[in-house]
């Protein structure tokens, strides 16, 4: 099994992208709006593997292991009046409903396999994760000199880390893979700013980043009459989005600013392929000669050319900074993020 993540910076039209897969044979790409953000998340993939692989202690890997255990209780379940205890845990990402109702057990199977032993401690580190309540409760034992109770601590080892998480990965994704797919899509699963952090937790996977500029990504949700919005953009709530991206001008550059500054290119390889919205459009066949490349695939695999993604109607969406009713807005972008805007010449 293979899999290919597609990111961005927020707004920056990766959808064209998974338009794009959508026509390849054997290429399974989820609804737009869901997101597999077990990887990126705190508490998630990349920050178990910090606490248990990269900087490893007890403190650290103890903490990593109930973290990650808490994580799954809250993205795994769906809430329902049938489980009361969802109501208050689950927030609603549904991840046992779209992985067959398998994601909870095999994520338990998977922590539990990185446990090589457990142990009753006295350990003051749990605290720090209790609530205000038990802390205080805990407080009141130690004024009055009650015995203080044994925590179970995980030891962990750090010893085929990767293998297993492989594994874990490659079970998750075989609970809704479909008959004649051999590709997973994947959206927003690894981070633009250094992606080969969780590329290397898959066996096979890929990522394709792409990059807008930041005049056209501001007057987006602004220029909406000369705009083309696909349908699944239409039925999103504007606002939130405005939000995500920055309300006003100065927030926004300085999000901008921010998400450029920290990005980390020098672990790019093979598996990394970062492209331009606009060139994706303007010089589509030439693009699509870098993205079979990339897939190590041949054009034979684009069965469906041209039924989900429409170079020509895309189009109207570059160049919308120019029809912005406030041009201050755009100078200071320009000022301020020039490298990263599009010179169409």
């Amino acid at each position: 099994m293979k899999f290919v993540d597609i990111s961005g910076f927020g707004h920056s039209g990766k959808g064209i992208i998974t338009d794009t897969l959508k026509e390849f044979h054997g290429y399974q790409v989820p609804i737009h709006n869901f997101e597999f953000n077990l990887i990126r998340i705190q508490g998630g993939l990349i920050d178990l593997k910090f606490a248990l692989v990269d900087n490893w202690s007890p403190i650290r890997s103890d903490a990593a292991i109930r973290k990650f255990t808490k994580l799954i209780n809250r993205i795994g379940p769906k809430a329902t009046l049938y489980s009361p205890k969802t109501l208050f845990y689950s927030n609603g990402m549904n991840y046992d409903s779209y992985f067959n109702g398998q994601f909870s057990k095999i994520s338990k199977d998977y922590i539990s396999s990185l446990i090589s032993a457990t142990y009753l401690a006295d350990w003051p580190f749990h605290i720090i994760d209790e609530s205000p309540l038990n802390q205080f409760i805990n407080r009141i034992k130690g004024v009055i000199r009650y015995p203080s109770s044994m925590k179970k601590v995980f030891l962990s080892d750090p010893v085929e880390f990767n293998n297993k998480t492989n594994k874990y990965l490659n079970d998750l994704f075989n609970k809704v893979i479909q008959k004649g797919s051999s590709v997973i899509v994947t959206h927003n699963a690894f981070e633009p700013f250094n992606p080969s952090n969780g590329i290397n937790l898959f066996e096979n996977a890929k990522q394709i980043i792409v990059q807008r500029d930041p005049r056209d990504i501001y007057a987006s949700l602004s220029v909406i009459k000369d705009a083309h919005i696909p349908k699944y953009e239409k039925d999103t709530n504007w606002k939130l989005k405005r939000n995500m991206l920055g309300n006003n001008i100065d927030l926004f550059i300085k999000r901008q600013v921010q998400y450029y500054r920290n990005l980390n290119t020098n672990n790019d390889n093979n598996k990394i392929l970062r492209l331009r919205y606009e060139d994706i459009i303007l010089n589509y066949n030439k693009t699509l000669l870098k993205i079979y490349d990339f897939l190590e695939e041949t054009p034979m695999v684009h069965k469906r050319k041209g039924e989900f993604f429409k170079p020509e109607l895309s189009s109207k969406n570059i160049g919308l900074w120019k029809k912005f009713p406030d041009q201050t807005e755009i100078s200071k972008i320009e000022n301020e993020l020039k490298v990263y805007c599009y010179n169409e010449e």
